[in-house]
């Protein structure tokens, strides 16, 4: 896939203690891959979903920054992301879902971002025919291993050399309780037709 005018976080040096940090287009981006996806039933109170893709990304040409002189782009790199998400059908009102999200270290224009990691488990239970329901979500877990929900953005040129932390919360806990008011029976309740349900 060609891209023209990708926008892209840059830097510029203003003085020796100061570094701007703005969003401008690169000239061209390229990227050429594949994606693949598999939908998998181990057991009927077992789904699996596995998805992957994997491509090279270049970035090139001009890059222009305020009254800065016109910088030549030449970045590349192979990036590759899984997907994983599974749901366990402990009973016909109680489910366990967990998912994990890896996207590995990527190119940018003036650097490379580092890999992002997100592993996330919900419980959850239905009542009154899945009228309501109630979850228990564990978000971003990590257990004090510093490895998810956190990433490194490094970038560099002629002057200037930067690397930066970011580091969000992590291990978060949610209880959330929700109630459907169109929900009867376990089925959508539709408006009938004035001339009868033989109506076709």
């Amino acid at each position: 896939m060609h891209g023209k005018n990708p926008m892209q976080r840059v830097n510029s040096v203003f003085n020796d203690t100061i570094l701007y940090r703005v969003y401008t287009n690169v000239e061209s981006s390229q990227s050429v891959g594949f994606e693949t996806g598999l939908d998998w039933n181990p057991a009927k109170w077992w789904e699996l979903y596995l998805g992957a893709n994997v491509y090279r990304q270049k970035y090139s040409g001009d890059l222009k920054i305020f009254d800065d002189p016109v910088i030549d782009v030449n970045n590349s790199g192979w990036v590759y992301s899984l997907n994983l998400n599974t749901t366990f059908s402990l009973s016909s009102t109680l489910s366990l879902n967990a998912n994990v999200n890896y996207l590995s270290k990527r190119p940018t224009a003036q650097g490379e971002d580092s890999r992002f990691l997100t592993p996330n488990l919900a419980l959850k239970k239905s009542f009154k025919d899945n009228r309501y329901s109630l979850s228990l979500q564990w978000q971003y877990i990590d257990l004090g291993m510093h490895q998810s929900n956190r990433q490194r953005i490094t970038t560099w040129g002629d002057d200037f050399y930067t690397s930066t932390n970011y580091i969000y919360e992590t291990d978060i806990i949610m209880l959330n309780f929700s109630y459907n008011l169109n929900w009867k029976n376990g089925k959508s309740k539709l408006p009938s037709s004035e001339f009868g349900e033989k109506e076709f």
